[in-house]
C-alpha cells in the first residue's frame, strides 16, 4: 500500500476533484478488488493499485464524472497489462534455462513434428487468406501485432480479432496439438 503513503505526503489537489489521498483512502479496495479478480494474486494487485495511483499523481485526468468507474477501468487495464507481461515472461525462461546444448531429436520425436507441421499446413488452408496472413505473421514471424496491422493495413483491433477466430478453427480442428506449436 505504498501508494497511499506516497498520496499522504501532502500532494495538492486536482482542480475540481477530491485530493489523491482521498481517492486511495475511499477507492484503494475498489482497485485492489478489481485488479484481484482479474489477477488472482493478492501481490500482483497491489502492485497494481500502486500503479493506479501513481498515475494518478503523475497525470491526473482532466474531468472524471464518476471516480469509482475510472479507477475501476485503470485497474483492470493494468492488471491485464501485467498478466500479458507474465505470460511474456513465462514464455521466455524455457529459453534461458536452456543452457545446455541439445541433442539430435530422435527419429520419433522428428517424426511427430513433421505429423504435427503438415497437420498445421493442412488445417491453415482451410482458414480464410486473411486469417492465414494473421496466423503465420503472428505465431511462425513472431511478428508484433501493431506490425501486423500496419502491414496488411487492417487496424490492431481487426488483427487481434482475427487471430482469435484463426486460433479457434485451428484448436477445432487439430484440438491441442495448436496449441502446444504457438509460442
Amino acid at each position: 500500500m505504498l501508494a497511499i503513503a506516497v498520496l499522504e505526503t501532502g500532494v495538492t489537489e486536482h482542480p475540481g476533484t477530491d485530493a489523491p489521498a482521498a481517492l486511495a483512502r475511499h477507492y484503494g479496495a475498489l482497485v485492489f478488488r478489481a485488479a484481484f479478480r482479474i489477477l488472482g494474486d493478492a501481490a500482483l494487485a497491489e502492485d497494481v493499485q500502486q500503479d493506479v495511483f501513481l498515475r494518478l499523481l503523475e497525470q491526473p485526468p482532466s474531468d472524471v464524472a464518476s471516480w469509482p468507474a475510472y479507477l475501476t477501468a485503470a485497474a483492470v487495464r493494468r492488471a491485464i497489462d501485467r498478466q500479458r507481461q507474465q505470460r511474456r515472461w513465462w514464455r521466455v525462461l524455457p529459453v534461458w534455462r536452456a543452457q545446455a546444448p541439445q541433442s539430435a531429436a530422435s527419429a520419433e520425436d522428428a517424426g511427430l513434428s513433421d505429423e504435427r507441421a503438415r497437420r498445421l499446413r493442412a488445417a491453415m488452408a482451410e482458414l480464410s487468406p486473411r486469417e492465414a496472413q494473421c496466423f503465420s505473421l503472428r505465431y511462425l514471424e513472431g511478428m508484433a501485432i501493431d506490425d501486423i496491422a500496419r502491414v496488411l493495413a487492417i487496424t490492431s483491433n481487426t488483427t487481434h480479432v482475427t487471430l482469435h477466430r484463426a486460433r479457434r478453427r485451428l484448436e477445432a480442428r487439430l484440438g491441442d496439438a495448436v496449441t502446444e506449436a504457438m509460442p
